[in-house]
Order: C-alpha cells, then structure tokens, then sequence
C-alpha cells in the first residue's frame, strides 16, 4: 500500500489508530509534507496528533533506513538498555513492517534549533546544555548490543561514507553535480586530504549507539524561548548505528562551525580576515560551545584524559563532517561556491592541526575535559 491523502483516513482507521467517528464528524485532518518520505501530519479530535512517515521509493536504502529508524524507536520503548533514549525521541505509536509505515506522536508546536538560531542570531548556553546532557546520556546506556538480536542485525554498523569520498566512488549517496565531481578533484589535488581522512576513519570505533545525522535541523526545540531547563526532542532517527559515539559530538561542533562560516559576508576573503567578516563571530557561540562539552563530560563521567582524548576526535570528525556539510552544499551546482571553499579550508585547517582549532575555533584555553 502507498499512501495518499486518500487512502491515509483509511489506513489509520484499519490500523487503529484513530476512530471511524473522527473522519466522519470531521475532525480528522491531515498535511501532507513530503520530501524524500512520504509524511503526513494528521490531527483526529482532541487526542495527539500523529506523524505518519513512509519512504517516498522502494529502493533498498530507502526501506532498510525506515526499518532502522523503527527498530531505534522500539530499543527506546522495550530493551532497558535503551530506556534512556527515549526521552529524547518523539513518541512511539506504531510499526507497520508490510508497508514500511512508521507512526510517532505529532510534537507541539516548536521550531529545529536551525529555525531558532536564524531567527534569534543567538545560541543560547542553556540549550547547548541541554543537547549535552541528552546526548551523554543516552551514549551512555546505548553501547550494549540489543537483547534483541533480530533487532541489532538491522543496524550496518558501517562507517560514514564521507570518510571513504577520496577513494570511492560517492554516486551511491545520491545524484552527483558537477560541482560534487569538481569538490571530489579538489580533494584529490591536496595530498594531505587522502591521508588526514585516512587516519580519522582507521580512528572509528563502535561504541554506542549513534544517531548518525545530528544537525540543527533535527534538534527540535518545543519550549518556550526563556524556559530554564529546554525541553528538547531529536527526529530523524534513520542513520541509527552502531557507531563512535564522538560523530554525534563532532557532528554537533560542526554545526556550530557551519553556522558561523556561512555568516561570512565575503567567502572569499583571504582567512586572516574572516574573524571581521562574520555576522555572526564565533566568539559569540563559543561560550555554548563549551557548555554542551562540559555537561556531555560531565554526564558521561569522564576524567580529564578520557574527555582530552574524546575532544580530539570529535573535533577531527566535524572536519569530516564539514567535508559532507560542504558536499551536501554543492549538491545540483556546476561550480564549488565561495563558502564550500571555505567550508573545506577550515576542514584542511583542522585535520592537520585540531589542537589549534580547539583551541582557537571551539575556544578552550586548553585541551581539558571543561
């Protein structure tokens, strides 16, 4: 079954998941917002909303990614060593394996931390400490396998394909433009790209697990603007794996580091000039910065050489995730635009010297746990 707009009333009804009474008094409604997947927010009397989601084609990519977003979500309702994810997770509703259908509760009103960024020009301490505690925690309890063992084959354990893009061919992550294939030579023209990416990737572990596609567009921030402790909920769950628990840290500097290079007015500034060029510094969003790693330490229970050492990483994995950030950006242009370019100098920059960019782009003093 795919569905539409149509048969959606239909399916929920069979399914159980809203009543016959709410399509015929009228009190079902349903958007439909698809982009890849087919999704549809639905509203059915005075109950909670539900978020449908199917995958938009049957390619094998498209269901195994929905099938391992569903088995995350039902580790976080049925195997305790999971428990502590779902606090961070919408809720759970429904699994349709047949028809790869998967139903979580319709989140109140909010906006992703991209949209609250945007529009307040700040990044708040307090937000940042709240994505630190969410993400240690769950790290924490998520590194066992599954009870399940059904439920943990689901899940690759593979390595970010951005780590393997000098040497592979990287069409199978999708359509390739012709400024991906000039991004691609680019890398190839710098000897030291090939090896730097080289040494992070035989530097991946498997220590937990990852939600493998943390960006602020995933981070959905449901409180109020002032609210003390932010209530928070990550989505987008379908490159779960069994993974290094560092490319959700670095994942997460990156975007940090995303935001302020794309505030650049003039991309092609030589770089001694671009602290002045920012319209928004990193200065301003060093102190959050720093309040996400220290609460996810502190969560974590690190000691000062376990947190060192895992600062370095994640530091090296948000080079490699700009390096993507930088493909993704490039993705249907014929040419590489000023800020990719920049985008894969700062990455450079980091790769052959990340005590420098902790220092100087993250701002800590020293290289210490906090």
């Amino acid at each position: 079954m795919i569905l539409s707009s149509r048969t959606l009333p239909h399916y929920l009804v069979d399914r159980g998941l809203i009543p016959a009474t709410a399509v015929v008094d009228g009190d079902y409604s349903a958007r439909e917002m698809s982009r890849r997947n087919r999704n549809f927010r639905v509203t059915a009397g005075a109950g909670p909303g539900l978020f449908v989601k199917q995958p938009g084609d049957w390619e094998p990519f498209s269901t195994d990614t929905l099938r391992r977003e569903a088995t995350t979500y039902l580790l976080a309702r049925d195997d305790p060593d999971f428990q502590a994810l779902a606090e961070m997770m919408p809720r759970f509703v429904d699994w349709d394996a047949a028809h790869y259908v998967l139903t979580i509760e319709l989140l109140p009103a909010g906006e992703s931390l991209a949209e609250h960024h945007a529009r307040t020009g700040r990044f708040p301490a307090r937000i940042a400490r709240r994505l630190g505690e969410l993400l240690g925690r769950y790290h924490r309890h998520a590194g066992s396998a599954p009870r399940d063992g059904a439920r943990g084959a689901v899940y690759p354990r593979g390595i970010p394909w951005i780590l393997n893009v000098v040497h592979h061919n990287p069409s199978h992550v999708g359509q390739v433009s012709a400024g991906n294939h000039a991004l691609v030579e680019m890398l190839g023209r710098y000897p030291a790209f090939a090896p730097a990416l080289d040494a992070v990737r035989d530097g991946w572990r498997r220590d937990a697990l990852i939600h493998g596609d943390m960006k602020w567009e995933n981070c959905l921030l449901l409180s109020a603007d002032d609210a003390a402790v932010p209530e928070l909920r990550i989505v987008d769950w379908e490159l779960a794996d069994f993974g290094d628990a560092c490319w959700d840290v670095g994942s997460v500097f990156q975007a940090y580091l995303a935001s302020w290079i794309l505030s650049i007015r003039d991309a092609g500034a030589r770089a001694e000039s671009l602290a002045s060029l920012a319209s928004i510094p990193i200065e301003q969003m060093q102190p959050g910065i720093r309040a996400f790693w220290s609460t996810y330490v502190a969560t974590l229970g690190l000691d000062a050489r376990a947190a060192d050492e895992r600062l370095r990483r994640s530091m090296l994995f948000a080079a490699a995730r700009l390096i993507q950030t930088a493909w993704e950006h490039t993705a249907y242009l014929p040419h590489v635009p000023p800020h990719v370019l920049l985008m894969m100098q700062v990455a450079m920059n980091i790769l052959t010297r990340p005590d420098d960019a902790v220092r100087h782009l993250l701002g800590f003093a020293e290289r210490i746990a906090a």
